[in-house]
């Protein structure tokens, strides 16, 4: 009966939705074109001239705009990314040392939805006809002289012109070209040097002030290091979203104070807030925009940016941390078939249908292609956990270039995986509970 009733409903949505945006669709082109007009002379003299739309999410407004700059270094280049309220942090073109980075508005009607958002026009019927002007404006501005291109287009660009293969999965169809350009900009970061990711000084002056008034108020004389904490939940209902979700910040507490310990002042970043028992109990060990009384997107920039260390897990929160170069540590992490550059990596485990822990040996070898977690279901990282393997990182980060202490549990990971071709690392701390003992019975 609900089906049958909500049935004219959607057929009115439908044709409500098409009518609607066919009417708008030509003052967002109008819209448009005139935000455009005062980047002009920037497309007058650009050599290169992106414009991202998809992927979308505040990753690629990183990743994008770095690949930018190490592919075509020494030319001017020039990004666009098409934004709206619920996507970007528009404090990114802030960084760039080298490029220009331009956020340009949409003219669009949204509003969430169930986790999702509802869009009037449609965005791909949006961002067709955004791609069609500004190709045609570069054109004109530049006299046919600058390079136009979108973010996707760079993308395929450079996985045709890598001589790796590609290390995607069926669950990544339609995540794919994101997951396989993370990549490819990783090997960009390791082979390109560039400049590193900078607020303008006024505001890291302004950060760094304000952090070391809460550090000398917790009661803590010596100089302090920090660490970029990134702890992410979305609520949103999508399976690839909840694999990648954290435990509780309260679950990562034990390792804050293990940090406190060694001298780290933690930064809290991501989606959880520091609720009043926590923030009396960690007055200036633990901080965040609010505490600092800051702008939450510029703390979340200089954050990534400036840390010692990086802690965190899967999720565009540390695109400024990669480029970098910050060493970090991902807790609650899967796919367990990617991994990152300079990164040390405590997995998710996962029971079976009926209950029992799967072993971790069988996680990282026969399993580890299998990113829908189809094997079972994934166990967040306990506090214990989350400390043993922070404990880990204090002491692995005195060291980087040691040699892995378990490189033989390492050489089980698959090579036709990222994690194996980027060079990421397995966290002590993980081998030691879940897959050592097993190695060492099989001899």
């Amino acid at each position: 009966m609900r089906r049958i009733l909500l049935f004219p409903v959607r057929i009115l949505w439908r044709v409500g939705s098409r009518v609607a945006s066919v009417v708008i669709l030509p003052f967002s082109a109008v819209v448009w074109i005139m935000r455009l007009i005062p980047h002009i002379p920037k497309m007058a003299n650009a050599d290169e001239v992106i414009l991202m739309t998809r992927p979308t999410g505040f990753g690629h407004s990183v990743t994008g705009p770095d690949a930018m700059r190490r592919l075509y270094r020494g030319k001017r280049c020039l990004f666009f990314l098409a934004s709206w309220l619920y996507e970007h942090n528009q404090k990114v073109s802030l960084l760039w040392p080298d490029i220009d980075v331009v956020f340009i508005p949409r003219f669009i009607a949204g509003t969430p939805y169930q986790n999702r958002i509802v869009a009037i026009p449609f965005l791909r019927w949006h961002d067709a006809m955004a791609i069609i002007l500004t190709r045609g404006m570069v054109a004109v501005m530049s006299r046919g002289r600058a390079h136009f291109q979108t973010l996707y287009e760079m993308y395929l660009s450079m996985q045709k012109l890598s001589s790796n293969p590609k290390y995607l999965t069926e669950e990544y169809k339609d995540h794919a070209d994101g997951v396989e350009a993370l990549f490819q900009c990783q090997i960009l970061q390791k082979n390109v040097p560039c400049l590193p990711l900078r607020l303008p000084q006024r505001f890291r002056d302004e950060f760094n002030s304000r952090l070391d008034q809460a550090w000398t108020a917790g009661g803590y004389t010596t100089p302090r290091k920090t660490c970029c904490l990134y702890v992410r939940y979305e609520e949103r209902d999508s399976h690839y979203v909840m694999l990648r979700n954290s435990s509780s910040l309260e679950n990562h507490l034990p390792a804050v104070r293990l940090l406190n310990n060694a001298g780290y002042q933690v930064l809290l970043t991501g989606d959880f807030k520091i609720e009043g028992a926590t923030k009396k109990a960690c007055a200036g060990e633990l901080v965040n925009a609010e505490v600092l009384g800051v702008e939450s997107d510029l703390f979340q920039l200089f954050a990534a940016s400036e840390a010692d260390l990086f802690i965190g897990n899967h999720g565009g929160g540390d695109g400024v941390s990669l480029v970098n170069g910050i060493p970090s540590l991902y807790i609650d992490w899967f796919p367990y078939s990617q991994g990152r550059r300079n990164a040390w990596f405590y997995h998710k485990l996962a029971r079976d249908e009926n209950g029992e822990m799967i072993p971790g040996k069988r996680l990282i070898t026969d399993l580890i292609h299998d990113t829908k977690a189809s094997f079972g279901t994934l166990v967040n990282n306990t506090p214990e956990e989350i400390a043993d393997a922070v404990a880990c990182f204090i002491e692995d980060v005195k060291t980087p270039g040691a040699p892995d202490p378990y490189a033989d549990v390492a050489a089980l990971i698959p090579k036709d995986t990222n994690f194996y071709a980027i060079g990421a690392r397995l966290s002590p701390a993980w081998v030691r509970r879940n897959v050592q003992d097993a190695v060492d019975k099989d001899g």
